[in-house]
């Protein structure tokens, strides 16, 4: 049962992967590196609560971005959110936007793929209307927003053209936020660990132990170079790389995850893992990272009507397989609301 299922997304992923297969951008990883070199901001915002360490030259940083995800397409709404509409002469003006000009980056966990409804403009991107950065940029009071997330992305799809523009291009030096949730998909890490923990304990504790390792360590600069390249792009930005929910529980399993054939104590592991390895990143390149692994306790796809992610079967027109709900979204918005609050 839970092979089909796998097999049905893969089919999914490879069917809507947009981005041409391309060699690894090198961006040399100095830890001092930005537009002007020294040293900036580091922060970390773990759930419900803030904290900022603060070095010279702080400009305010960053952003990033699960489970056999899926690549590359752009699409942006750079204009003035809209205002309420006509109003009679002797009605106050509605005030224009005030807020940063905002853009989000990143990948199905940023977009939203099966959350109705979808963002007709983003072809096999599958934004969805209610996925976090629209939530963000309507509390922020967003000057502008663009939203060129895409499902399937990898850091390569952030720095690089391929069938698609970079989603770097959508940033410029006027940019005022930047969120960005990435490093999933680079080195299939979620798929390979899905694909380990659903054979056995034994192949998914060898995937840990043998092969998860260095796979981290190469998303890792990966991360790293992809943040210094927005900071680069847009120097006085606010840049949040973001985490991502959990699917597995801390324990034991469910139907919804495939039952006994689905290692969920070695996925919650490998999940932890990535979540350390983001925020590590992020502190390497100045950035501010939002866990979203501590807030998502307790709501992983075992959780039922409190699951943020959804298991093997969907809920219908609420995300796609082993992906955020819209209740993730919302959950996820609220603690990058904070972060930004704090910068």
């Amino acid at each position: 049962m839970f092979t089909g299922a796998l097999r049905s997304v893969a089919d999914y992923t490879a069917a809507t992967r947009i981005s041409a297969h391309r060699a690894p951008r090198r961006i040399a990883a100095d830890p001092a590196r930005r537009c002007i070199r020294g040293s900036r901001a580091e922060r970390v915002v773990a759930p419900g609560s803030v904290r900022a360490v603060s070095r010279s030259r702080v400009v305010a940083v960053l952003a990033l971005g699960a489970a056999l995800l899926l690549s590359g397409c752009t699409s942006s709404d750079d204009s003035p959110a809209p205002s309420a509409g006509p109003t009679r002469a002797s009605t106050a003006p509605t005030p224009a936007p005030d807020g940063p000009r905002y853009v989000a980056l990143g990948d199905s966990f940023t977009a939203g793929p099966g959350i109705v409804p979808i963002e007709k403009e983003s072809g096999l991107c599958i934004r969805s209307l209610k996925n976090y950065p629209r939530l963000v940029a309507a509390s922020v009071d967003a000057t502008t927003f663009t939203d060129v997330s895409c499902s399937g992305a990898t850091t390569d799809d952030v720095l690089e053209s391929g069938l698609n523009p970079a989603q770097l291009d959508a940033v410029s030096p006027d940019t005022g936020l930047v969120t960005i949730g990435i490093g999933g998909n680079d080195s299939g890490l979620f798929a390979a660990l899905s694909r380990a923990c659903t054979t056995d304990s034994t192949s998914c504790s060898t995937y840990l132990r043998d092969t998860l390792p260095s796979v981290l360590s190469s998303t890792s600069a990966r991360v790293v170079s992809t943040l210094r390249a927005v900071e680069d792009k847009a120097p006085d930005a606010d840049v949040v790389l973001v985490g991502y929910l959990r699917i597995a529980p801390e324990s034991g399993t469910c139907t919804e995850l495939g039952g006994s054939a689905f290692d969920a104590a070695g996925v919650a592991e490998g999940e932890r893992s990535l979540d350390a390895t983001l925020a590590a990143a992020a502190r390497t390149a100045g950035a501010t990272f939002v866990s979203m692994s501590a807030a998502s306790k307790g709501h992983d796809a075992c959780a039922g009507d409190d699951a943020w992610t959804n298991g093997l079967q969907p809920a219908e027109d609420d995300g796609i397989t082993l992906h955020p709900r819209e209740s993730g979204m919302k959950a996820v918005a609220t603690q990058v609301e904070k972060a930004v609050a704090a910068l």
